[in-house]
């Protein structure tokens, strides 16, 4: 819990000092599921840009690097396991 803290405020930290440039949706498949997506691009202050992916897995949501599939379904698996340390 401690790290999706800290990630939530590097992110917002983040979010401060750039500025969303772009945004597609699309689809992400693994372990036989196929999930819904949006991939922005964000440019800082200083003109460089990055990217980020956000997966939908029912009512919850994902964030991992575009084109770094190991990144994705980590944060996929992620999230089934807390899911399943819940019941």
């Amino acid at each position: 819990m401690k790290s999706l803290s800290l990630f939530s405020i590097c992110l917002l930290g983040l979010a401060a000092c750039s500025e969303t440039v772009s945004e597609t949706t699309g689809t992400f498949t693994a372990r036989g599921e196929t999930y819904p997506t949006i991939t922005r691009q964000f440019q800082r202050a200083d003109g460089s840009t990055y990217s980020r992916m956000t997966i939908q897995v029912g009512a919850e949501r994902v964030s991992c690097i575009p084109g770094n599939r190991a990144d994705c379904e980590t944060a996929l698996i992620d999230t089934y396991n807390r899911d399943r340390s819940n019941f």
